[in-house]
């Protein structure tokens, strides 16, 4: 069993060699860093201004949180025609932190260095770790702050140190500011479960949380003064109408756009009639190209376009009421959404086509043994206002990754009960991670799986690495218990011999 107070520059060494191995490997593979998302992608603001009108933009931005376009319009900015390694850099070094965070924990956590590094290779040389490594996107860098955020919860648990209680709380702001789903209430409950397990720190830790929880609502509060919308995105609509409004067929609908029950926008394609979404605004004197432009300079529609803002609130009220008059449709959209979910993350149609035939060889052996899943993905209809048979997606649901999942959460809050009984600080470290890591796992597939159905193994990439360390803890306990009771049978035979 390994030393738990810390990582030895070996440690560290070893993370860095797997990484770099691999990396290495699928770089010689064909695995290029992909930055052609920046023109086209809805996620992003239009380059130019980025580059020319960075502050103004950011300031009337509601389609997301800030980070994101923050972080590329800055690299734009200072490296030009040289951002795209700067992006492929950064995104490199975020790799290597998550495979650290990950070897950290599983090591704490699982006690036992060989398996931490079992795992965290593992995850490494997948295919999916690497192809969103190399995509420029929110969920890579996701992914990586919530194991950061782990990582520094787990130091600040077991040593009540303030710098890595600042890092924590540091870390859920940037987790909120850079992807919607982790709302304001997500940090806002985390920070109060924090408060609750670690009262003899009430007052270090307010000292801790005050300014990140002030510049998320922040961020919320400013999208209530200019938009009148308290959150951190205004796609929501979007996002829920594909799992609701969408899997209901038109004639189903169209009663209840009549009698006033839905509105006109119930039965308007955010996929076929997206001009309909780009009306004319009242554009002021002085327009705000981030507002009040349509397209952005690539030809790409502009979702932060102003109408954006109102239109989203049709789209959610309808979605919440397509869900309550047609609960057998929005069943199946969970259903279809679950089979998402629990497929490969490196199926995602989104990675050019180079990357992924690159990463290809791997998955032919990694999908059926790690995630019990098919080598080459099956097509399924997407609902589109019904089965109309127009569109189909990917999907390929792993069978292991099926059957672990309850499994894992079940005998995670058996092992979770346990532990937080113990007295011993040590285990009550480890218990408070294992809380924060379990509430996540299910806080992302509620979300995932309840609220969306696109591309859902998208959010199960992020949780991946916190299972594994949920699986690491539980691993352990049962390789000791083998080992002691192994212990005790020779100990037994000795005496009676």
């Amino acid at each position: 069993m390994a030393s738990t107070d810390g990582l030895s520059k070996k440690d560290i060494l070893a993370v860095l060699a797997i990484t770099a191995a691999a990396r290495l490997a699928y770089y010689v593979s064909g695995v290029y860093f992909d930055a052609s998302t920046l023109g086209s992608y809805m996620q992003f603001i239009d380059t130019e201004l980025l580059v020319t009108r960075l502050l103004e933009s950011l300031w009337y931005y509601h389609a997301n949180p800030p980070i994101l376009n923050l972080f590329t319009g800055t690299v734009l900015k200072l490296f030009g025609d040289s951002s795209t390694i700067v992006f492929s850099l950064t995104f490199h070094m975020l790799g290597f932190l998550a495979a650290t965070a990950l070897f950290g924990l599983t090591l704490k956590l699982g006690r036992s260095r060989l398996m931490a590094f079992i795992l965290t290779a593992l995850f490494v040389v997948s295919p999916s770790f690497v192809l969103y490594e190399n995509w420029l996107m929110y969920t890579f860098p996701t992914m990586v702050l919530l194991l950061l955020s782990a990582f520094a919860l787990l130091r600040f648990a077991t040593t009540e140190s303030t710098r890595w209680g600042f890092a924590f709380f540091a870390c859920l702001a940037a987790i909120a500011l850079t992807r919607s789903m982790f709302h304001l209430a997500w940090v806002v409950v985390i920070t109060a479960g924090v408060f609750l397990v670690m009262r003899g720190q009430t007052k270090r830790i307010a000292l801790f949380a005050v300014v990140p929880l002030l510049l998320v609502t922040g961020w919320y509060g400013k999208n209530y003064f200019l938009f009148g919308t308290f959150s951190a995105s205004t796609w929501m609509g979007l996002g829920l109408s594909n799992i609701t409004t969408l899997v209901v067929p038109k004639e189903d609908l169209a009663p209840l756009v009549e009698n006033g029950t839905l509105s006109d926008y119930a039965l308007i394609s955010r996929y076929e009639d997206r001009d309909q979404l780009f009306y004319d605004v009242d554009v002021p004197a002085k327009a705000i190209p981030v507002l009040h432009n349509k397209l952005k300079s690539s030809g790409a529609h502009n979702f932060n376009y102003a109408s954006l803002v109102e239109i989203n609130k049709f789209y959610t009220r309808d979605a919440l009421q397509v869900a309550r008059h047609f609960p057998s449709s929005y069943a199946t959209g969970v259903l279809i959404s679950n089979r998402l979910f629990f497929s490969p993350g490196s199926m995602n149609l989104y990675f050019t086509v180079d990357n992924r035939v690159a990463a290809s060889p791997m998955e032919r052996f990694y999908n059926p043994l790690i995630y019990g899943a098919n080598f080459l993905p099956q097509h399924l209809e997407q609902p589109h206002y019904g089965f109309s048979g127009k569109y189909r997606i990917e999907v390929n649901t792993g069978l292991i990754l099926v059957i672990t999942f309850p499994l894992v959460i079940l005998f995670g809050l058996i092992r979770l009960f346990m532990m937080y009984r113990d007295a011993a600080p040590d285990r009550r470290a480890s218990a408070i991670v294992l809380a924060y890591l379990l509430f996540n796992i299910l806080y992302i597939y509620a979300l995932a799986t309840f609220l969306e159905l696109a591309e859902n193994y998208r959010y199960r990439f992020i949780q991946e690495p916190l299972m594994l360390v949920v699986i690491s803890l539980l691993l352990g306990d049962l390789i000791r218990v083998l080992h002691r009771k192994r212990s005790e049978k020779t100990t037994k035979r000795l005496k009676t011999g």
